[in-house]
């Protein structure tokens, strides 16, 4: 693959329609695609994100400095180019043209790459939006996974040296990728598909949640439906599930209870704790609990932390604090170790 750095006239440069971060909202216009939904697409997908990836903050800088710092990266297709990395700078660019800005923006920086094979473009691809500092929702990346292991066939080793991180994570997105638009985005329409419900899918994948689903005698659309009528809101609470099943009580308030039941649920199994202190994890001797014990209590405790201890934590007023926030520091980084260690 050969790269030559020039300058392209705009008109001359597509945008990529299959730009992973604006994929699935091009999708639901089918034959009336065009530029102008592309760039609307491409605006959604990054204004009013954090920092300066946002599309109006990055407007501004590139109009303050009187053109784009870092060139697009595109590709010739005979009839013209398509950018492959740089989208929303050539949008920017393509909108300056049409609003009559005044400066230079009917020629942009450009890396026009030669004898690029899919694999290189799925590369560049991946560092710009995968693992590169943009923000971009889970669910998203777990979409663009899903499309190298399934549709470019890639394998995982190919895709850990891409991608970064492990096998274990990498199939636990994909399989979360594919058992939302599997058994949530078909209970819900178009405008109820929430992504940022993705993580729930995530925990759907943890050791023995599907498995306590099944022996229930219930199954992976239950799910989706639990999560899309809000029985299951905070999506860290999936992983009660196995609990929560194999307790008759709780099983029924939670099956027949509205929004938010895991919760009334898992209070009921408080509750039994109290009165059986045999059942309650936080009853425990610390220097015989398993690890798994320990996790599940941790957890519980920082999703349920006061507001008050959190500001305290934050604003290290206390002398304490600052040897609480080590701790915590030194747990995360062993806890990471183990991850690794364990993980394939």
């Amino acid at each position: 693959m050969v790269e030559k750095h020039t300058m392209l006239n705009v008109e001359s440069v597509s945008f990529d329609t299959d730009n992973p971060r604006i994929k699935m909202a091009l999708e639901k216009y089918g034959d009336q695609l065009n530029a102008e939904r592309i760039h609307f697409a491409l605006r959604s997908a990054t204004d009013g994100a954090a920092g300066t990836s946002s599309y109006s903050s990055l407007r501004d800088s590139i109009r303050a400095s009187g053109g784009v710092m870092s060139p697009i990266t595109v590709i010739n297709k005979g009839v013209g180019y398509v950018c492959i990395d740089g989208n929303t700078r050539l949008a920017i660019y393509k909108e300056f043209l049409r609003d009559a800005i005044e400066g230079p923006w009917s020629e942009i920086k450009a890396i026009v790459l030669a004898d690029a094979d899919q694999r290189d473009i799925e590369t560049i691809r991946v560092s710009a939006h995968l693992v590169g500092s943009r923000e971009w929702p889970a669910y998203e990346k777990a979409r663009y996974l899903h499309y190298l292991r399934n549709s470019r066939f890639m394998d995982y080793g190919e895709m850990i040296m891409l991608c970064g991180g492990n096998k274990t994570n990498i199939e636990r997105q994909i399989d979360a990728y594919h058992d939302m638009n599997e058994y949530y985005r078909d209970v819900v329409d178009d405008t109820a598909f929430h992504i940022d419900r993705f993580s729930g899918f995530v925990e759907l994948q943890k050791p023995r949640v599907k498995e306590a689903i099944f022996d229930a005698g219930l199954d992976l659309k239950d799910f989706g439906e639990w999560i899309r009528d809000g029985k299951i809101y905070r999506l860290e609470d999936v992983r009660q599930l196995p609990k929560v099943l194999r307790n008759d009580e709780a099983k029924k308030a939670f099956l027949a209870g509205g929004p938010r039941s895991i919760e009334t649920a898992i209070n009921l199994l408080d509750r039994q704790a109290e009165k059986d202190p045999s059942q309650k994890d936080s009853e425990i001797i610390l220097e015989t609990a398993s690890v798994h014990q320990l996790a599940e209590v941790l957890a519980r405790r920082i999703n349920d932390l006061p507001y008050s201890e959190l500001r305290a934590l934050r604003d290290k007023k206390r002398d304490d604090v600052a040897e609480q926030i080590s701790t915590l520091e030194d747990l995360s980084a062993r806890l990471h170790g183990l991850l690794e260690d364990v993980s394939e």
